[in-house]
């Protein structure tokens, strides 16, 4: 039997950064083109079924949901409903603009711990994150050598170049697939966990002497 695992992956990240046609393409989801800037009115949710995952012989059906969160604080009230069962998160920021990492730990603070204003927020693991370093124009030089480090709490997540227009130091679009493995298979233990102690807990079968 094929069990349905769906998983809910916040992306955020500061306004004009790119969030939106990132989400569109990992969604394969086709937009028209436009170089004009449209501002994602408090969030949008695309659900997708990803192919070639790797779970381990696992029969499973995953379906993803990408919140894509908008960048402007003007709605930050939705905030709390979109942390809400949250399973991962996909940093976003422009790699051609270094003012902006300090926003990203603005972002984290928020939704990733229990500093923030978002109330009953469970943080999620570092595992189950990733920072999306994304560029929009030609790279000059060794992109090697251009990711920046992350520093604070973002340092121990993962941080991977991105572009949909230019080469990138690696596969990012296998860095998406490797994030939504880790929270499918994390979320099945701790599911197979929960039934295992819920049935410890219970009455303990005597067996009959007949």
């Amino acid at each position: 039997m094929v069990v349905e695992e769906r998983i809910k992956i916040l992306v955020l990240g500061p306004s004009k950064v790119g969030k939106t046609c990132l989400v569109n393409y990992l969604s394969n989801f086709k937009d028209t083109p436009t170089t004009t800037y449209k501002e994602t009115i408090a969030l949008r949710i695309m659900d997708f079924e990803p192919e070639g995952l790797n779970l381990g012989g696992k029969s499973l059906r995953v379906i993803v949901e990408l919140w894509d969160v908008s960048g402007s604080h003007r709605y930050q009230a939705c905030w709390p409903s979109c942390a809400s069962g949250a399973h991962g998160i996909i940093y976003v920021f422009n790699i051609e603009n270094k003012a902006q990492l300090s926003e990203l730990e603005y972002w984290h603070t928020m939704f990733n711990t229990s500093q923030g204003t978002i109330t009953g927020l469970k943080p999620i693991k570092d595992e189950n994150c990733v920072v999306f370093a994304h560029r929009s124009t030609a790279p000059q030089g060794n992109i090697k050598t251009q990711k920046p480090r992350m520093t604070g709490k973002l340092q121990d997540i993962k941080v991977v170049a991105t572009s949909l227009d230019y080469p990138a130091e690696t596969n990012w679009k296998n860095e998406f697939d490797r994030l939504v493995t880790n929270i499918v298979l994390s979320q099945r233990q701790e599911e197979e966990n929960a039934i295992l102690n819920s049935g410890m807990d219970g009455p303990v079968p005597v067996q009959s002497s007949r």
